[in-house]
């Protein structure tokens, strides 16, 4: 029997997201053939290590993440370290022979995620980036409605991210306000997840017609203490530049002809974790909002009479009928059981052997290139095509 041993390296508020998915799935993924196995919990606080493997039922800690992949028993690998980290321990990982989870975005730059992407791509290891909202069912389902042509070809598409996290002046300063180690702000740390969306949803992104990026809160205090997430801690009456983007916005053009409005935000007050779109077709329009995550709303011409409904969950939407304990009408889903998805298709995909298809290092390049893309029509005020930048 094949025994596949998973090792999280970042201990951190994202680090117990992924702790969550393998734990949810290790049992209904291990079979006669094959055997999943919660081994390691790598950060340099070995403190928080302790905690999450405590918590989520990890065997070991460590506190060198090159120590865990120097580890021949380490199999399976996620990166939820930050994001001025996430190539140089994937491209590590996969040099080792690991499989490979890594978090959003996948690199600071498109360069290097073209550089690790071609890594990937002549690794024996399976390769993923994290974009979880794929899998919450009612954005897969609308996904399907789309491919079956329920609301004709898509025309414009409204894809926003709004966060109250970074609205405080009082949350302390950290590794997500400084460029050089966070590659953007709102753009990369939750903008990140709207692209690939608009990507999953209407494909190719093909040029930024025109951007513009804003920081609002210019300074922060520097903590006195260490902190993770976006915990606020005892404040230094010292303060620190901020030079990545409190909201971000552009127009963009996809492959297929469809238009598309996109906006992230750290500082909208009022709102904790909020996507959202609109999507709109020549024959139909959808709406879907992260608050309400096991429903959407579909108005269509020839069935609505132009009038909207709501789809609550149904067992005939994606990963419900085998990946819930309840599948029926109207159980809701949150935001743990949609990135449990994500860990499930991956481990899947390792156990099998197979390409980790929605959401592999490839599209984490093509999410960078449209974040870089982003940038440079922001600063130099003009419009940029995506394939200028490959």
């Amino acid at each position: 029997m094949k025994t596949l041993n998973i090792a999280i390296i970042g201990a951190g508020m994202i680090g117990a997201a992924h702790a969550s998915g393998y734990r949810a799935h290790q049992a209904r993924l291990s079979g006669p053939d094959c055997q999943f196995v919660l081994h390691t919990v790598c950060d340099a606080r070995e403190d928080a290590a302790q905690e999450l493997a405590r918590v989520w039922g990890f065997a070991h800690v460590a506190s060198n993440w090159q120590a865990v992949l120097d580890n021949p028993e380490i199999d399976v690998v996620s990166v939820a370290l930050p994001n001025i980290l996430h190539a140089e321990v994937a491209a590590a990982a996969l040099r080792a022979g690991k499989h490979v989870l890594c978090e959003k975005p996948l690199a600071l730059t498109a360069a290097q995620a073209k550089e690790l992407t071609d890594l990937a791509a002549s690794s024996k290891g399976i390769n993923g980036s994290v974009f979880n909202y794929r899998r919450i069912p009612a954005i897969s389902m609308i996904k399907e409605l789309i491919e079956r042509g329920e609301i004709g070809t898509p025309t414009h598409l409204l894809v926003q991210y709004q966060c109250g996290y970074a609205a405080d002046p009082l949350l302390p300063h950290s590794w997500r306000y400084t460029e050089s180690r966070a590659g953007g702000g709102a753009l990369h740390d939750i903008g990140a997840h709207a692209i690939d969306i608009a990507r999953f949803l209407c494909g190719e992104i093909t040029e930024i017609v025109g951007a513009t990026t804003d920081t609002f809160i210019k300074q922060r205090y520097l903590p006195l203490t260490a902190n993770a997430g976006h915990s606020h801690v005892t404040l230094s009456d010292k303060t620190e530049e901020v030079d990545t983007d409190d909201i971000s916005s552009c127009v963009m053009r996809f492959d297929s002809g469809c238009q598309g409005l996109f906006s992230a935000s750290r500082v909208t007050v009022g709102m904790g974790n909020t996507l959202s779109f609109t999507l709109t077709g020549s024959k139909g329009t959808v709406l879907f909002n992260s608050e309400r995550p096991g429903e959407f709303s579909i108005a269509r011409a020839s069935v609505e009479k132009g009038a909207f409904i709501t789809q609550a969950n149904n067992p005939s939407f994606p990963y419900l009928s085998d990946m819930i304990p309840v599948p029926h009408d109207g159980v809701a889903i949150g935001y743990a059981e949609g990135f449990g998805f994500m860990i499930a298709e991956f481990m899947q995909a390792v156990a099998q052997n197979q390409p980790y298809s929605k959401g592999s290092f490839a599209d984490g390049l093509a999410v960078a290139l449209v974040l870089e893309a982003i940038q440079h029509a922001a600063r130099d005020r003009r419009p940029v095509a995506i394939n200028t930048l490959k």
